[in-house]
């Protein structure tokens, strides 16, 4: 047998190689179609089916739902040098297989190249040749480990051997078709109904998002314990939630998102809502002065009462402002609060029994004291008084005492009254009576 030297080239696609690891020791396990296919086995379309995944290639346990591979149509092509020229072939993963391609040589010891030509990963490739009589034989051995196939791969993958000989200008090509996925696979129902939202339906099973599991997505997986009492907040009181959710399958509380100030429900503390949590530094509604309050362990900042805050809504059209109560040393007092994106808290008291911090006159976004509001109306009495002032200097000017209509009055007129005017009860002696 002669020695040959023996240059392997693999070269990979322009595509990402995601080395996966995926345990094929207990195939029946196996809860996805793809993952079962790239362990060499045979896969079960049914959802109510337990067994799954086998490895035997013929079965009858799930008659009519066998998931079958799409397989390329295997050809050999002879050529004027190389028996044979071309060759395409499918294997499964992993499986082995071996190709011999025969050609003439006059050398007991020719140069050959083999490169080897891959869409995926671990081939484990191995030649050996051998020369008598001008007759050479070059036989190729290829193992396509469990995990040949990339996870985020194709349904159909391909590696390719080609043999180089010097002195021989046709090449030897061999083609090998690897089913690495179900056809079914690329036909997915995202979020179905099926895994009850939680995943992804395809080839008969559900391949589970986030912390769900289970056959239709309908198991939580766990991932801490709130203890002995689970969602309930005893330093606060007995309710579940603080009210505002419900306690889940892992002992954690999932909140409302549908109710005024949802959007401030803390998951992670039994979903207490903004008022709770800033009742919880009311020490700070003690001083009426605008400004953030150091006594208080998060950020919590007085604004001074401004009404057309209120209004504001939020990018879901929530209000962001959420009306609050609280008792303190006897006082009870109404406020509302809102948090921004930076997590800090904002207050303005609304109504309370101090009468500093009672709202007063507010109007534009400006807040108005009392001594503004004195002010305001002092300067609008001057304003008043000066204009009264202004209409009587522009009155129009009485009428002169040699004006007609003050002539001919004589003692003739017994009432004294003017004559331009008579009452019904008034007696009128004509002036010029007897005059003539």
């Amino acid at each position: 047998m002669a020695v040959v030297w023996l240059v392997v080239l693999t070269l990979f696609s322009s595509q990402e190689i995601f080395a996966s690891y995926r345990d094929c020791s207990n195939i029946g396990n196996i809860r996805n179609c793809d993952e079962c296919i790239r362990c060499a086995g045979h896969w079960c379309n049914d959802p109510n089916e337990n067994r799954r995944c086998t490895k035997e290639r013929f079965d009858d346990w799930c008659p009519g739902q066998q998931e079958t591979l799409t397989y390329q149509q295997e050809v050999t092509e002879p050529g004027q040098h190389f028996k044979p020229k071309f060759m395409l072939r499918n294997i499964r993963s992993g499986a082995d297989d071996s190709v011999t391609i025969d050609f003439k040589s006059t050398s007991n010891n020719p140069k050959i190249d083999v490169v080897f030509n891959t869409t995926q990963n671990n081939l484990s490739p191995d030649s050996s040749i051998k020369c008598e009589n001008g007759e050479c034989h070059t036989t190729i051995d290829v193992l396509t480990d469990t995990d040949f196939c990339d996870a985020k791969g194709h349904t159909s993958e391909f590696f390719n051997i080609k043999l180089k000989v010097d002195n021989i200008a046709e090449e030897a090509v061999m083609k090998f078709h690897v089913p690495c996925a179900c056809a079914c696979s690329e036909k997915v129902e995202i979020q179905s109904p099926t895994c009850n939202g939680r995943g992804n339906f395809t080839c008969g099973t559900c391949t589970c998002s986030g912390d769900w599991t289970g056959t239709f997505c309908d198991i939580p997986i766990c991932h801490k314990k709130r203890g002995d009492v689970p969602c309930t907040d005893s330093t606060r009181s007995d309710v579940e939630c603080s009210g505002n959710g419900v306690c889940s399958a892992c002992d954690e509380c999932v909140c409302f998102t549908d109710r005024i100030g949802s959007q401030y429900f803390d998951k992670d503390n039994y979903c207490a809502d903004i008022c709770t949590i800033t009742n919880d530094c009311d020490d700070c509604f003690k001083n009426p002065m605008p400004g953030r309050c150091d006594l208080c362990h998060f950020p919590l900042i007085h604004k001074p009462f401004n009404q057309s805050l209120l209004q504001e809504k939020d990018d879901f059209n929530r209000n962001v402002w959420v009306a609050c109560n609280d008792t303190l040393d006897g006082c009870f007092f109404e406020y509302v609060a809102m948090r921004d994106a930076n997590d800090d808290t904002y207050y303005m008291v609304t109504k309370s029994c101090n009468p500093v911090e009672e709202k007063q006159v507010v109007g534009g976004g400006v807040n108005l004291t009392l001594p503004l509001v004195l002010c305001a109306v002092v300067a609008v009495v001057a304003l008043a008084a000066a204009g009264g002032y202004a209409a009587w200097r522009a009155r129009p000017p009485a009428l002169p005492l040699a004006d007609p209509l003050y002539q001919n009055i004589g003692a003739e007129d017994c009432t004294g009254e003017n004559p331009l005017y008579k009452p019904p009860t008034s007696c009128f002696k004509n002036p010029t009576y007897g005059k003539w």
